[in-house]
């Protein structure tokens, strides 16, 4: 019984090759285009995301502008209620 065990436990791991499910998750490829952003936000697959590190700004940065403030309404008005 302990040698079938071993045989299929040996035939289980013959599969494991300790490769990366994504090409972007290979420190590798951290360099390539398709692995950084703006280029990888679309399918997902960023160097920074796929490895659970904190996501890299992309080069594009929009500076909010604070609103303007509404003029206050002078409104002496009575609502009447039914």
């Amino acid at each position: 019984m302990k040698a079938v065990s071993l045989i299929l436990a040996a035939l289980l791991l013959v599969g494991c090759e300790g490769g990366y499910r994504y090409p972007c998750q290979d420190p590798a490829n951290k360099d390539n285009e398709e692995c950084n952003r703006p280029a990888c936000e679309a399918d997902g697959y960023c160097y920074d995301t796929l490895n659970g590190l904190p996501p890299q700004q992309s080069e594009v940065q929009v500076e909010e502008t604070p609103a303007a403030e509404a003029p206050a309404a002078d409104c002496n008005c009575e609502q009447k209620g039914e």
